[in-house]
């Protein structure tokens, strides 16, 4: 691997991106007309994937910048954009000197990808680095709901609990309706996710918002649609309220909020004698 870049009249460089989606898909490119193989990884050629400027400090503050290309690649499709297949995908930058690929790339740059957006024939994708993460409240903020995530840390719940694999048996309208699942158990997983383990939406996930009976609404639309037969993951679904900690999952002892401390509004309450 070189150790000094930018130190010759004429460079041999080009720019590597390294991306991993949520769905397990993994995925290379490299700013050059040729694919490049790094560490048993091919960088496919895609010279129109260009990042804005690259500043780097020592300080707090984040750093964002953006990439932009056209939807040539086969690898880069339109559809997969707009189903969210990409977001939120981790990724990191570099260079390798194309001559030398063998030696390795010099990774500069990690973190994620933000919000994408489509014009044309051509994509804009913003990039999230590490020091995004310090936006986060540093302290946990007073709330009537619980901050934790269900089944996440804090929750003290076992996920495998509350999930189980479904086929799908109809989309009829904006409702799919699953196998052997009625109308109590539908409602159980308002608020949870349907994560696809088969067929075209493979590897997508939505979270559910109500139920019509047995069927059960999503958040958004999938493109392409589920078809029957596709197998999801089904996992229950939390309100976040005290009276459901306690009463439908029994982890009061681990709800993560204050249903009891009085709010804005008892400032605004009438006396009463």
């Amino acid at each position: 691997m070189r150790t000094r870049w930018f130190d010759r009249p004429l460079e041999t460089i080009a720019m590597l991106w390294h991306i991993e989606r949520a769905d397990g898909i993994a995925l290379g490119f490299a700013a050059h007309d040729r694919d490049l193989v790094i560490g048993h990884v091919r960088y496919h050629a895609a010279p129109g994937m260009l990042p804005s400027a690259i500043e780097m400090d020592d300080g707090f503050d984040p750093l964002d910048m953006d990439v932009g290309g056209a939807l040539s690649h086969q690898l880069i499709r339109a559809d997969d954009l707009e189903a969210g297949r990409w977001n939120g995908a981790a990724i990191r930058m570099g260079l390798v000197d194309w001559e030398r690929p063998q030696d390795g790339a010099a990774w500069f740059w990690h973190g994620h990808l933000g919000s994408v957006s489509i014009e044309g024939q051509q994509f804009t994708a913003e990039l999230r680095g590490l020091k995004a993460l310090l936006d986060a409240d540093y302290a946990p903020t007073s709330s009537p709901s619980c901050r934790a995530e269900f089944c996440g840390p804090g929750c003290g719940l076992s996920r495998a609990r509350f999930e189980r694999i479904g086929v799908l048996a109809a989309v009829e309208g904006d409702a799919l309706v699953f196998e052997g699942l009625v109308g109590p158990d539908a409602a159980k997983l308002v608020q949870g996710q349907v994560r696809w383990i088969s067929g075209a939406c493979a590897g997508l996930d939505s979270r559910i918002i109500d139920h019509d009976g047995p069927g059960l609404l999503l958040e958004r639309s999938l493109a392409p649609q589920p078809q029957a037969g596709d197998l999801a993951l089904l996992i229950e679904g939390c309100d976040k309220a005290f009276a459901t900690c306690s009463a439908r999952f029994g982890n009061a002892v681990n709800f993560r909020g204050e249903p009891h401390l009085p709010g804005n509004d008892l400032l605004t309450r009438f006396a009463t004698f």
